[in-house]
């Protein structure tokens, strides 16, 4: 169940400093990108995800209302986060000392794409990204299971460097 203060606050930023833009032509946008690039560009993607990530987790971090968030704080905000922007759905999430493991369904990155390797790049460099941003300590996170795979759910590990 997802803590009403937590939706209430990221529902207010989002409306107060996103925009809506339809999925359908980002996920377009996204298939096409992929198949002309082919996974050579991967670095870029994560790069670029986390340089996003640390701009989402300063954000976080304000709606949060905490200089100094811990991990368990942040990550219920992280996931509404996700699921508000329209991202992806959070099933599950689970947080141990060096390691947050995220379970997500319908990443807009894996929805209507079949490879045999993950493809939510941009993803997994904003979750190192945010994390980086809140905790000042560098983190890295792996796409270990894709719907792209044709697998049941996005699994993202984000670990302490």
């Amino acid at each position: 169940m997802k803590d009403e203060e937590v939706l209430s606050k990221v529902r207010i930023f989002l409306s107060e400093e996103g925009v809506i833009i339809p999925k359908g032509p980002i996920r377009e946008f996204y298939l096409q990108f992929i198949k002309l690039s082919g996974f050579g560009i991967g670095g870029l993607l994560v790069f670029s995800g986390k340089k996003a990530g640390k701009m989402a987790g300063s954000y976080i971090k304000n709606i949060a209302g905490k200089i100094n968030p811990t991990i368990e704080e942040v990550v219920p905000y992280v996931s509404a986060f996700l699921e508000e922007a329209g991202i992806c759905k959070v099933e599950e999430y689970n947080v141990s000392n060096s390691r947050i493991l995220f379970m997500v369904r319908d990443s807009i990155f894996a929805q209507g794409v079949e490879n045999k390797k993950p493809v939510c790049m941009p993803l997994s460099g904003a979750m190192a990204g945010v994390f980086e941003e809140i905790t000042g300590k560098e983190w890295d996170c792996k796409e270990i299971e894709c719907q792209a795979q044709g697998k049941e759910r996005c699994v993202f590990e984000i670990r302490l460097k």
